[in-house]
């Protein structure tokens, strides 16, 4: 899929799920690990922020939700989808959310407009069909980060994707097909770019291992002897979503990626 067809494809999906919080994913609870993850960060780097910026905020579910638990901190969600759009302000004029502001912002092809304590990203990036077109919104967030602002990418990595096959082919099973509108990282590729860019790599760590092993290979298997259909909601999914992070064989991770502080002379 190219790039517009992409964005049609979410367009449709706003116009589907409204403010619904399978807008931008079907699998509950591995958005919930996403948002606690994100949470965790905010609270390492609580005294170094006031205004975060969430790229690719699709309805803001997850904006509206860490906007709730921290009221005296201003997001700002930002998606091309103006359908997106939307519902995120829909849904936060529901919820009398006053520090969440949204705005379409297509990041390959427009400019952010102020600068931010702390960006995050969840599962955006991977949709913006191209290597090149990543590149320039990676270095359009670096470049809209404070010195030593913080960047936290929870996006799709390809090794932890080979890393579940690998293991589903031991239990019989298929592997996982990315999607075609999915473009997943490659982690070394990815911190050689960020080198140029003024980005510091702190750590990656896979978000989504354990859940994965537990929905996408035990239940899986559960679900293939059985002849049965999965399901998202199944009890193996909320469970799963209580492990802690341990190995690498899921595809979601998160990185932690600083901005280099600039030193001039005077």
């Amino acid at each position: 899929m190219n790039y517009s067809e992409i964005k049609l494809y979410w367009e449709t999906r706003a116009d589907e799920y409204q403010t619904d919080p399978e807008a931008t994913t079907n699998d509950y609870y591995m958005r919930q690990i996403e948002i606690r993850e994100i949470d965790n960060k905010i609270k390492l780097y609580y005294d170094q922020i006031k205004i975060v910026a969430d790229i690719g905020c699709g309805n803001g579910f997850s904006t509206i939700e860490l906007a709730k638990r921290y009221p005296d901190l201003t997001f700002y969600g930002f998606d091309y989808s103006e359908a997106m759009i939307k519902n995120a302000k829909i849904k936060a004029e529901e919820l009398n959310i006053i520090n969440a502001v949204f705005s379409v912002l297509d990041i390959v092809n427009e400019e952010l407009d102020k600068t931010f304590d702390l960006i995050y990203t969840d599962r955006c990036l991977i949709n913006l069909s191209t290597w090149d077109n990543q590149k320039i919104a990676l270095n359009k967030i670096i470049s809209a980060l404070n010195n030593n602002g913080k960047y936290i990418m929870i996006e799709n990595f390809i090794s932890g994707q080979n890393n579940l096959n690998s293991l589903r082919k031991d239990f019989d099973l298929e592997p996982i097909k990315i999607r075609e509108h999915n473009l997943f990282f490659n982690l070394p590729e990815l911190k050689e770019y960020l080198k140029i860019i003024n980005g510091n790599f702190l750590t990656y760590e896979n978000i989504s291992s354990l859940y994965y092993l537990v929905s996408r290979v035990i239940y899986s298997k559960i679900c293939n002897i059985d002849s049965a259909e999965p399901d998202y909601y199944d009890i193996h999914h909320e469970l799963g979503s209580k492990l802690p992070q341990c190995g690498d064989f899921g595809p979601i991770a998160l990185c932690q990626i600083e901005k280099k502080e600039n030193n001039t002379d005077g």
